[in-house]
Protein backbone atom coordinates (compact mmCIF):
# COMPACT_ATOMS: atom_id res chain seq x y z
CA UNK A 1 0.00 0.00 0.00
CA UNK A 2 1.43 3.38 -0.84
CA UNK A 3 2.09 5.33 2.04
CA UNK A 4 1.36 9.06 2.73
CA UNK A 5 2.79 10.95 5.30
CA UNK A 6 1.49 14.54 5.34
CA UNK A 7 0.30 16.34 8.27
CA UNK A 8 -3.43 17.42 7.46
CA UNK A 9 -3.91 21.30 7.97
CA UNK A 10 -7.13 23.12 9.66
CA UNK A 11 -10.43 22.28 7.69
CA UNK A 12 -10.92 24.99 5.16
CA UNK A 13 -13.12 27.91 6.03
CA UNK A 14 -15.03 30.10 3.98
CA UNK A 15 -18.12 31.82 4.49
CA UNK A 16 -17.99 30.72 8.36
CA UNK A 17 -18.53 27.14 6.85
CA UNK A 18 -15.83 24.13 7.35
CA UNK A 19 -15.31 21.98 4.99
CA UNK A 20 -15.85 18.34 5.67
CA UNK A 21 -13.12 15.77 5.44
CA UNK A 22 -13.67 13.57 1.94
CA UNK A 23 -13.37 10.00 2.65
CA UNK A 24 -12.69 8.22 -1.24
CA UNK A 25 -13.10 4.68 -2.66
CA UNK A 26 -12.70 3.82 -6.20
CA UNK A 27 -15.88 2.71 -7.52
CA UNK A 28 -16.53 0.27 -10.20
CA UNK A 29 -16.61 1.91 -13.99
CA UNK A 30 -13.27 3.68 -13.10
CA UNK A 31 -14.46 6.83 -11.32
CA UNK A 32 -14.21 7.14 -7.78
CA UNK A 33 -17.00 7.61 -4.76
CA UNK A 34 -16.47 10.67 -2.49
CA UNK A 35 -18.14 10.74 0.66
CA UNK A 36 -18.30 14.22 2.01
CA UNK A 37 -20.47 13.85 5.00
CA UNK A 38 -22.69 16.47 6.67
CA UNK A 39 -23.23 19.97 5.56
CA UNK A 40 -25.45 22.11 7.93
CA UNK A 41 -26.63 25.56 7.54
CA UNK A 42 -27.84 28.92 8.73
CA UNK A 43 -29.01 32.12 7.88
CA UNK A 44 -29.14 34.30 6.15
CA UNK A 45 -27.24 33.74 3.88
CA UNK A 46 -24.23 31.01 3.34
CA UNK A 47 -22.69 28.77 0.66
CA UNK A 48 -19.91 27.21 -0.34
CA UNK A 49 -18.14 24.34 -2.92
CA UNK A 50 -16.32 20.82 -2.61
CA UNK A 51 -12.24 21.71 -3.67
CA UNK A 52 -12.68 18.77 -6.59
CA UNK A 53 -13.19 19.46 -10.13
CA UNK A 54 -15.22 16.46 -11.51
CA UNK A 55 -15.25 15.84 -15.65
CA UNK A 56 -18.25 14.36 -16.99
CA UNK A 57 -17.23 13.70 -20.32
CA UNK A 58 -15.13 10.78 -18.34
CA UNK A 59 -17.87 9.26 -16.96
CA UNK A 60 -21.59 9.82 -15.70
CA UNK A 61 -21.73 11.90 -12.12
CA UNK A 62 -24.60 10.89 -9.41
CA UNK A 63 -24.62 13.21 -6.48
CA UNK A 64 -26.85 11.70 -4.11
CA UNK A 65 -27.74 12.84 -0.45
CA UNK A 66 -30.66 13.48 2.38
CA UNK A 67 -32.11 17.55 2.62
CA UNK A 68 -33.23 18.06 5.76
CA UNK A 69 -35.41 21.36 5.90
CA UNK A 70 -36.94 21.17 9.73
CA UNK A 71 -34.86 24.55 10.67
CA UNK A 72 -37.08 26.33 7.44
CA UNK A 73 -39.15 28.94 9.47
CA UNK A 74 -42.60 30.07 7.79
CA UNK A 75 -43.66 32.62 9.75
CA UNK A 76 -45.43 35.77 8.36
CA UNK A 77 -42.61 37.65 6.32
CA UNK A 78 -40.07 35.04 6.56
CA UNK A 79 -38.96 32.64 3.68
CA UNK A 80 -35.83 30.73 2.57
CA UNK A 81 -33.97 28.97 -0.39
CA UNK A 82 -31.67 26.13 -0.54
CA UNK A 83 -29.69 24.73 -2.99
CA UNK A 84 -26.94 21.73 -4.02
CA UNK A 85 -25.86 20.56 -7.39
CA UNK A 86 -22.88 21.57 -9.60
CA UNK A 87 -21.63 24.50 -10.87
CA UNK A 88 -18.64 24.99 -13.70
CA UNK A 89 -15.39 26.64 -11.82
CA UNK A 90 -15.37 30.04 -10.91
CA UNK A 91 -19.11 30.66 -10.82
CA UNK A 92 -20.67 31.82 -7.39
CA UNK A 93 -22.75 29.01 -4.69
CA UNK A 94 -25.64 30.18 -4.96
CA UNK A 95 -27.67 30.71 -8.13
CA UNK A 96 -24.29 30.38 -10.25
CA UNK A 97 -26.65 32.02 -13.10
CA UNK A 98 -29.60 34.17 -12.95
CA UNK A 99 -32.53 34.02 -15.61
CA UNK A 100 -30.20 32.10 -17.93
CA UNK A 101 -28.32 28.99 -18.02
CA UNK A 102 -24.67 27.86 -19.04
CA UNK A 103 -23.09 26.80 -15.91
CA UNK A 104 -24.50 23.67 -14.06
CA UNK A 105 -27.77 21.95 -12.56
CA UNK A 106 -28.56 22.07 -8.66
CA UNK A 107 -31.29 21.10 -6.46
CA UNK A 108 -33.24 24.14 -5.32
CA UNK A 109 -35.45 24.21 -2.69
CA UNK A 110 -38.88 25.82 -2.12
CA UNK A 111 -41.68 25.87 0.37
CA UNK A 112 -45.54 27.05 0.39
CA UNK A 113 -45.67 30.72 0.74
CA UNK A 114 -48.39 30.57 3.41
CA UNK A 115 -47.57 31.86 6.66
CA UNK A 116 -47.61 28.61 8.85
CA UNK A 117 -47.59 25.94 6.03
CA UNK A 118 -45.55 23.21 8.04
CA UNK A 119 -48.29 23.77 11.25
CA UNK A 120 -49.33 19.87 12.14
CA UNK A 121 -52.77 18.87 10.35
CA UNK A 122 -55.69 19.74 12.74
CA UNK A 123 -55.96 16.42 15.64
CA UNK A 124 -58.09 13.71 13.83
CA UNK A 125 -58.34 15.76 10.37
CA UNK A 126 -55.36 15.26 8.28
CA UNK A 127 -55.45 16.55 4.70
CA UNK A 128 -53.13 17.21 2.12
CA UNK A 129 -51.33 20.40 2.05
CA UNK A 130 -48.16 20.78 -0.19
CA UNK A 131 -45.42 21.95 1.90
CA UNK A 132 -42.15 21.18 0.60
CA UNK A 133 -40.71 21.83 -2.86
CA UNK A 134 -37.83 20.29 -4.76
CA UNK A 135 -36.89 20.93 -8.49
CA UNK A 136 -33.65 20.84 -10.66
CA UNK A 137 -32.93 24.27 -11.77
CA UNK A 138 -30.25 25.09 -14.31
CA UNK A 139 -30.71 29.17 -13.74
CA UNK A 140 -31.69 30.76 -10.87
CA UNK A 141 -35.38 32.19 -10.56
CA UNK A 142 -36.41 29.41 -12.83
CA UNK A 143 -38.76 26.82 -12.09
CA UNK A 144 -40.82 23.79 -13.36
CA UNK A 145 -41.08 25.44 -16.56
CA UNK A 146 -37.57 24.89 -17.89
CA UNK A 147 -37.88 21.06 -17.30
CA UNK A 148 -37.43 19.77 -20.74
CA UNK A 149 -37.20 15.67 -20.54
CA UNK A 150 -38.31 13.92 -22.06
CA UNK A 151 -39.98 16.98 -23.70
CA UNK A 152 -41.01 20.68 -22.17
CA UNK A 153 -43.80 19.90 -19.87
CA UNK A 154 -47.34 21.37 -21.71
CA UNK A 155 -48.73 22.48 -17.69
CA UNK A 156 -45.98 22.78 -15.30
CA UNK A 157 -47.96 22.93 -12.67
CA UNK A 158 -49.22 19.66 -13.16
CA UNK A 159 -46.81 17.42 -11.97
CA UNK A 160 -45.35 14.62 -10.00
CA UNK A 161 -42.83 14.14 -6.81
CA UNK A 162 -42.27 18.14 -6.86
CA UNK A 163 -44.11 19.34 -4.63
CA UNK A 164 -44.02 17.48 -0.55
CA UNK A 165 -46.28 16.92 2.23
CA UNK A 166 -44.82 16.51 5.86
CA UNK A 167 -47.33 15.13 7.69
CA UNK A 168 -50.60 13.12 6.71
CA UNK A 169 -53.81 12.73 4.12
CA UNK A 170 -57.31 11.52 4.42
CA UNK A 171 -58.39 8.25 3.48
CA UNK A 172 -59.57 9.88 0.27
CA UNK A 173 -55.91 11.20 -0.67
CA UNK A 174 -54.22 8.23 0.31
CA UNK A 175 -55.93 6.26 -2.70
CA UNK A 176 -54.67 8.96 -5.33
CA UNK A 177 -52.08 7.78 -7.59
CA UNK A 178 -48.75 8.91 -6.52
CA UNK A 179 -49.64 9.22 -3.23
CA UNK A 180 -47.39 7.60 -0.95
CA UNK A 181 -46.82 7.21 2.60
CA UNK A 182 -43.16 8.34 3.73
CA UNK A 183 -42.33 9.09 0.28
CA UNK A 184 -44.76 12.04 -0.93
CA UNK A 185 -46.93 12.68 2.43
CA UNK A 186 -45.45 11.80 5.95
CA UNK A 187 -41.96 12.54 4.71
CA UNK A 188 -41.34 14.90 8.18
CA UNK A 189 -39.56 17.53 6.37
CA UNK A 190 -36.29 15.39 5.44
CA UNK A 191 -35.95 13.79 1.37
CA UNK A 192 -33.35 11.61 0.22
CA UNK A 193 -32.13 13.21 -3.45
CA UNK A 194 -30.40 11.37 -5.96
CA UNK A 195 -29.24 13.55 -9.10
CA UNK A 196 -27.60 11.82 -12.35
CA UNK A 197 -25.91 13.96 -14.50
CA UNK A 198 -24.64 12.43 -17.86
CA UNK A 199 -22.12 14.98 -20.26
CA UNK A 200 -23.58 14.71 -24.11
CA UNK A 201 -20.60 16.20 -25.32
CA UNK A 202 -18.15 18.96 -23.80
CA UNK A 203 -20.47 21.22 -23.20
CA UNK A 204 -23.88 20.11 -22.32
CA UNK A 205 -25.37 16.72 -20.34
CA UNK A 206 -28.67 15.44 -19.36
CA UNK A 207 -29.98 15.69 -15.85
CA UNK A 208 -32.68 13.36 -13.83
CA UNK A 209 -33.37 13.61 -10.30
CA UNK A 210 -35.18 11.15 -7.93
CA UNK A 211 -36.67 12.71 -4.54
CA UNK A 212 -37.07 9.61 -1.60
CA UNK A 213 -36.86 7.09 -4.31
CA UNK A 214 -39.44 8.56 -6.88
CA UNK A 215 -38.85 10.00 -10.29
CA UNK A 216 -40.57 13.45 -11.07
CA UNK A 217 -43.03 13.34 -13.94
CA UNK A 218 -45.24 15.73 -15.46
CA UNK A 219 -49.24 15.43 -16.67
CA UNK A 220 -50.16 16.00 -20.40
CA UNK A 221 -51.82 18.38 -20.68
CA UNK A 222 -53.42 18.40 -17.25
CA UNK A 223 -54.05 16.08 -14.20
CA UNK A 224 -55.40 12.58 -14.30
CA UNK A 225 -55.74 9.55 -12.50
CA UNK A 226 -52.71 7.23 -13.18
CA UNK A 227 -48.94 7.67 -13.80
CA UNK A 228 -47.38 10.93 -15.13
CA UNK A 229 -47.52 10.85 -19.54
CA UNK A 230 -43.53 12.84 -19.12
CA UNK A 231 -42.00 10.28 -16.56
CA UNK A 232 -39.25 10.56 -15.47
CA UNK A 233 -38.65 13.90 -15.98
CA UNK A 234 -35.62 16.01 -16.41
CA UNK A 235 -33.73 18.56 -18.12
CA UNK A 236 -30.27 19.44 -20.56
CA UNK A 237 -28.31 21.60 -18.61
CA UNK A 238 -24.48 23.42 -20.11
CA UNK A 239 -21.64 24.24 -18.82
CA UNK A 240 -17.92 23.41 -19.26
CA UNK A 241 -18.42 19.30 -18.10
CA UNK A 242 -14.97 18.93 -17.63
CA UNK A 243 -14.53 21.73 -14.67
CA UNK A 244 -18.05 20.61 -12.44
CA UNK A 245 -17.56 21.26 -8.70
CA UNK A 246 -20.10 20.64 -5.85
CA UNK A 247 -21.69 23.72 -4.09
CA UNK A 248 -24.25 23.82 -1.61
CA UNK A 249 -25.87 27.05 -0.15
CA UNK A 250 -29.40 28.83 1.86
CA UNK A 251 -30.34 32.11 1.75
CA UNK A 252 -33.39 33.28 3.80
CA UNK A 253 -34.67 36.23 5.38
CA UNK A 254 -36.88 37.53 7.96
CA UNK A 255 -35.64 34.80 10.50
CA UNK A 256 -32.78 32.68 11.04
CA UNK A 257 -33.23 29.81 9.11
CA UNK A 258 -31.06 26.28 8.80
CA UNK A 259 -31.12 23.01 6.86
CA UNK A 260 -29.09 20.24 6.44
CA UNK A 261 -27.49 18.42 3.79
CA UNK A 262 -26.53 15.05 4.86
CA UNK A 263 -24.27 11.31 4.09
CA UNK A 264 -23.64 13.41 0.02
CA UNK A 265 -21.73 11.20 -1.60
CA UNK A 266 -20.34 11.70 -5.19
CA UNK A 267 -19.83 8.71 -7.65
CA UNK A 268 -18.22 10.43 -10.76
CA UNK A 269 -14.57 10.85 -12.51
CA UNK A 270 -12.04 13.66 -10.82
CA UNK A 271 -10.87 16.19 -13.43
CA UNK A 272 -7.72 18.17 -13.52
CA UNK A 273 -6.19 20.29 -10.30
CA UNK A 274 -6.85 24.03 -10.60
CA UNK A 275 -5.46 26.17 -7.87
CA UNK A 276 -7.00 29.95 -8.15
CA UNK A 277 -8.05 29.83 -11.71
CA UNK A 278 -4.56 28.32 -12.66
CA UNK A 279 -5.28 24.52 -14.66
CA UNK A 280 -2.19 22.30 -13.42
CA UNK A 281 -3.05 19.70 -16.50
CA UNK A 282 -2.17 17.28 -13.69
CA UNK A 283 -5.39 14.67 -12.64
CA UNK A 284 -6.61 14.78 -9.39
CA UNK A 285 -6.38 11.82 -7.49
CA UNK A 286 -7.42 9.91 -4.11
CA UNK A 287 -4.97 8.77 -1.86
CA UNK A 288 -4.17 6.06 0.38
CA UNK A 289 -6.15 7.98 3.41
CA UNK A 290 -9.75 8.64 1.54
CA UNK A 291 -8.79 12.75 0.84
CA UNK A 292 -7.98 13.82 -2.37
CA UNK A 293 -4.99 15.73 -4.19
CA UNK A 294 -7.11 19.23 -4.54
CA UNK A 295 -8.85 18.90 -1.12
CA UNK A 296 -5.01 18.72 0.55
CA UNK A 297 -4.02 21.90 -1.16
CA UNK A 298 -7.40 23.39 -0.29
CA UNK A 299 -6.70 22.65 3.49
CA UNK A 300 -2.76 23.97 2.84
CA UNK A 301 -4.62 27.23 1.61
CA UNK A 302 -6.53 27.36 4.93
CA UNK A 303 -3.86 26.74 7.05
CA UNK A 304 -1.90 28.98 5.89
CA UNK A 305 -1.16 32.71 7.53
CA UNK A 306 0.49 34.51 3.73
CA UNK A 307 1.27 33.34 0.42
CA UNK A 308 5.04 31.85 1.26
CA UNK A 309 3.21 29.44 4.04
CA UNK A 310 0.84 28.20 1.29
CA UNK A 311 3.61 27.40 -1.08
CA UNK A 312 5.90 26.16 1.48
CA UNK A 313 2.80 23.67 2.28
CA UNK A 314 2.20 22.78 -0.85
CA UNK A 315 5.73 22.35 -2.04
CA UNK A 316 6.23 19.91 1.18
CA UNK A 317 3.04 18.24 -0.33
CA UNK A 318 3.70 17.46 -3.55
CA UNK A 319 7.36 16.16 -2.80
CA UNK A 320 5.70 13.56 -0.96
CA UNK A 321 3.49 12.47 -3.79
CA UNK A 322 6.53 12.53 -5.73
CA UNK A 323 8.11 9.80 -3.31
CA UNK A 324 4.72 7.98 -2.72
CA UNK A 325 4.12 7.16 -7.01
CA UNK A 326 1.04 9.19 -7.27
CA UNK A 327 2.73 12.01 -9.47
CA UNK A 328 5.61 12.66 -11.17
CA UNK A 329 8.31 15.40 -11.08
CA UNK A 330 7.35 17.63 -13.93
CA UNK A 331 3.81 17.09 -12.37
CA UNK A 332 5.04 18.44 -9.36
CA UNK A 333 6.64 21.62 -11.27
CA UNK A 334 3.33 22.35 -12.51
CA UNK A 335 1.40 22.25 -9.59
CA UNK A 336 3.79 23.76 -7.66
CA UNK A 337 4.17 26.65 -10.34
CA UNK A 338 0.12 27.31 -10.16
CA UNK A 339 0.65 27.61 -6.01
CA UNK A 340 3.33 30.02 -6.82
CA UNK A 341 1.28 32.03 -8.89
CA UNK A 342 -2.02 31.95 -6.75
CA UNK A 343 -3.23 34.90 -5.28
CA UNK A 344 -3.88 32.81 -2.16
CA UNK A 345 -3.82 33.22 0.68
Amino acid sequence: MKKLIFPIFAMVLVLGLALPMAASVEAADGGVTVNYSDVSLSGGFQANHFPELWDLNQCELVLSFTYNANGLVNDSGAHAWAELGVRQYGYGDFNPTWMSEGAGVWLATDYDWTANTFDPDPEGAPTLDMDDKLILQKGGGWGEGSYNLPSTPPNPGANHAVWFDRDGVDQWQAQMWGAIDGVTYNTGGTYDVVITLHADDANSGTAYMTVNGEPQGFYDPNWHPGPADLMPAGMTFTGDMTQMQVFYGLYGYGATHSVAFEDITVTGCLGMIVIDGCDTGVADQVLYDGTTISGNIAECAAGARNHGQFVSCVSHFTNKLVRDGYITDQEKGKIQRCAAQADIP
